[in-house]
């Protein structure tokens, strides 16, 4: 079976942050998360764009909460496009993070032709996997071929982040094996990998330029030169210290670094990691 545009469609959570290009694309389908503030719900990236909920973070009195869709809608879903589609890839936020994909899981079983991904990442990692699967399902690539792309990603990606802060991920739950570092000293910055999907500490930097130095290094340290890397960056509204990585990653001489669209962090990952965050995500092809 060829993987395309006319065989083929794609579901993802809306965790993955996508860039508006992916997030309308007519093969792909999102399904939002929901966020808390007290009583009142939002649908992430629905009812509730970053720009409204970093705003309402910054005054809420404790941390909103929030919840997946349930097993019902992934089953509509899942049928409804099995109707015009041979196949149905759904790809999800890491297990360790949610039940998200645990729940699609469940669903996929009721609903041949579908297979559940877990990404083992969140917002930009997951972005940066979805756009190169759209670009096979653009192409058309035999299915074992797009397996086996799948099996070469979760080995070989990385997702590294800066977080302003620890107390998010500290407080929901979310800090993994990242969690000695919490109460790190003043101008001490944490740079945290996302691996085995988990939060896990990567390295620390006193200050923000040693900090975006470590994020470009990891890219040098686990690629070769004269490759192609396909790499996208993610930020917490901070569009200034993203665009500080961008330039010292466009610096890099010696390997093709193709950057894919960012990814603004958005409500759901936004409540863990908090404003300000920046992420860089790579493969190497």
């Amino acid at each position: 079976m060829i993987i395309d545009r006319t065989t083929t469609a794609m579901v993802v959570d809306s965790t993955a942050d996508l860039p508006d290009g992916l997030a309308h694309d007519p093969n792909l389908t999102l399904v939002p998360l929901t966020v808390f503030f007290g009583e009142e719900s939002y649908l992430d990236w629905v009812g509730l764009r970053p720009e409204q909920f970093y705003e309402k973070l910054a005054a809420a009195s404790e941390l909103p909460k929030t919840s997946q869709p349930p097993p019902g809608t992934w089953i509509e879903l899942y049928r409804r496009l099995r109707e015009e589609y041979q196949r149905v890839y759904s790809v999800h936020l890491s297990a360790e993070f949610s039940g998200t994909c645990e729940t699609a899981r469940m669903a996929a079983a009721a609903v041949d032709g579908v297979t559940v991904v877990d990404s083992r990442l969140a917002t930009g990692g997951i972005a940066l996997l979805v756009d190169r699967m759209m670009e096979r399902i653009d192409r058309g690539v035999p299915q074992q071929e797009f397996d086996a792309y799948l099996e070469y990603f979760h080995a070989n990606k990385t997702f590294v982040f800066l977080p302003t802060t620890l107390d998010y991920l500290y407080k929901g739950g979310r800090i993994g094996r990242a969690s000695h570092l919490v109460g790190t000293l003043l101008n001490i910055k944490p740079v945290l990998e996302i691996k085995d999907g988990v939060a896990d500490a990567y390295k620390k930097a006193r200050g923000l330029g040693r900090a975006l130095e470590i994020l470009r290094d990891c890219l040098l340290e686990r690629t070769e030169p004269g490759s192609d890397i396909y790499a996208n960056l993610s930020h917490g509204l901070n569009l200034p210290v993203m665009e500080r990585l961008r330039e010292m990653l466009m610096a890099v001489s010696d390997r093709r670094i193709h950057l894919r669209p960012a990814s603004i962090v958005g409500s759901v990952i936004g409540t863990y990691i908090g404003p300000g965050a920046v992420g860089l995500g790579f493969i190497q092809e």
